[in-house]
């Protein structure tokens, strides 16, 4: 029996080297035997084995690796090229981590078998391939576990700045190949992961490694711990307990290092008295947002030297905020128009956004940007002009605690329209621009295509006229930048035509 010793149990290169040396001289399998450290052999096992001379290099970084034989004896190796796959390269580099002793054999023998059996890597169902590919899962799972569960303490040193140390007990030879993990996640402070076979520690730049250590080393509990229960008892769902699923994400062999730990048991055995008393609850009426504006008959009845445009606009505004709409449940707030009354020009958007819906104010954010921009370049002054929206209240839906803007529908164009009609009325423009489709449907009553009607001027029967264009939001949407570009001409030129059309004697 050909004894080989490696230096430890992740020495991949010790293994490489001699994978290639016994290859070289045909040395089977079933005539090696794989020692690690100190660990002793066997009773008649031949002297270990010293890889003799450089021999051709069996791994590189090339999609494939030559290998010939210098010392091969007469047989089939002599004047031959043994190719290895580039996937076994990463596939030995992995499942060396595992902690199965008998893995530098099983991967020689990968290795031995792949002289003859070419695509051996991709039978999925080969008793050696599945067994590696078991162990490779195996480490990627416990890699897993060890970003999850360990839980740093803080420890304070005299004349130094605080440390951070955790104990972690992994299944595998995991703790150097996680170490690019945690020095990039906590790179600013200093500490330490002790493990029984070795520990890590990092001093803010450095990284180094010692001994394995013993739990007892590891810090008791710090101030930090009992905030950290106190939140995991709360946000704890009993509705939503799978017992079998918990101990899969988290095995018990990692309960006993966690400081949630002492809490699961009883929040598992509360957890159906918990939910009984959840649906027993009467339901809990939903907070409504304040509306930010206060209406009352202040806000209703104009000053006596308001001119009258003004004075119709506050009765327009304040009769909106004393109506129901199903969007202001949970809008933050209406969102008027706002500009000169009366104004030659109305820019009329399809809804506020969330910038516009949290500041009360239309085309507030990057979309009024944009447009402020374009209305520059096309000499328009924004204060010169009356900028509204047809919905009055951003529609959105949730997706956990994200607000995700809606498409309007036709019956929220309707239900808004009245205040609309109401705005045209008082503001008295000679041109509308409709900022995009929902726009255009709202004030011409007409389902327009965009690239089709850009540009177009359409005849109100009270003899305004509308023209429609782009929104700015849809042209901030654009990822390819010159046709971005554009787009934000045709905006450009679509205003200045709104601008000749005004200022035309």
């Amino acid at each position: 029996m050909q004894v080989v010793r490696l230096a430890n149990e992740t020495d991949f290169e010790g293994w490489r080297k001699a994978a290639r040396a016994l290859l070289a001289q045909a040395i089977a399998p079933e005539n090696i035997e794989w020692l690690v450290g100190e660990e002793s052999g066997g009773l008649f096992d031949s002297p270990e084995f010293k890889p003799v001379g450089q021999q051709n290099q069996l791994f590189d970084h090339s999609p494939s690796t030559s290998f010939r034989s210098s010392q091969s004896p007469s047989n089939e190796l002599e004047n031959s090229q043994f190719k290895v796959p580039r996937d076994f390269i990463e596939l030995c580099r992995k499942a060396i981590l595992h902690s199965d002793p008998t893995r530098f054999g099983l991967l020689y023998r990968l290795l031995w078998r792949l002289k003859k059996e070419q695509k051996l890597l991709h039978i999925s169902f080969d008793p050696d391939v599945a067994r590696i590919q078991f162990m490779i899962k195996a480490v990627r799972r416990d890699l897993h576990k060890m970003k999850a569960f360990v839980r740093f303490r803080e420890i304070e040193i005299e004349g130094r700045e605080s440390e951070f140390v955790a104990w972690f007990e992994p299944s595998h030879h995991i703790v150097e190949a996680s170490a690019p993990f945690f020095t990039g996640r906590f790179t600013n402070m200093r500490w330490s992961i002790l493990t029984p076979d070795i520990c890590m520690h990092w001093d803010g730049s450095a990284l180094s490694y010692s001994p394995g250590a013993s739990k007892a080393d590891a810090p008791a509990d710090d101030a930090g711990e009992d905030l950290w229960r106190s939140y995991y008892r709360s946000i704890f769902n009993p509705a939503r307990l799978k017992i079998s699923a918990m101990q899969s994400q988290m095995p018990k062999k990692y309960w006993r290092n966690l400081p949630e730990a002492p809490l699961i048991a009883e929040l598992i055995v509360n957890a159906s008295q918990r939910m009984d008393s959840m649906i027993e609850a009467p339901p809990t009426e939903p907070q409504r947002k304040v509306v930010k504006y206060v209406v009352n008959r202040q806000n209703i009845l104009p000053p006596a030297d308001e001119p009258e445009a003004l004075a119709a606009l506050r009765r327009l505004n304040a009769a909106m905020l004393l109506s129901e709409f199903p969007l202001a449940v949970h809008a933050t707030q209406a969102v008027l128009g706002r500009g000169a009354v009366p104004a030659s020009i109305m820019l009329l958007g399809e809804q506020p956004g969330e910038q516009e819906d949290l500041a009360g104010q239309p085309f507030k954010g990057p979309a009024g940007q944009l447009l402020n921009q374009a209305l520059q370049q096309a000499g328009i002054a924004r204060s010169n002009t009356y900028v509204t929206n047809t919905l009055k209240h951003y529609k959105f839906k949730l997706q956990g605690t994200r607000r995700v803007r809606m498409l309007p529908g036709i019956g929220d164009i309707k239900m808004y329209l009245p205040w609309l009609q109401g705005e045209v009325a008082i503001v008295q423009p000679r041109i509308i621009i409709a900022l995009g489709t929902v726009a255009a449907h709202a004030i011409t009553g007409e389902a327009l295509e965009m690239e089709a009607n850009r540009g177009n001027l359409f005849p109100l029967p009270d003899g305004r006229q509308v023209l429609v264009t782009y929104h700015p939001s849809f042209i901030l949407r654009v990822k390819d930048e010159a046709l971005k570009q554009q787009y934000y001409k045709k905006l450009v030129n679509d205003l200045v035509s709104a601008s000749t059309i005004v200022n035309a004697p």
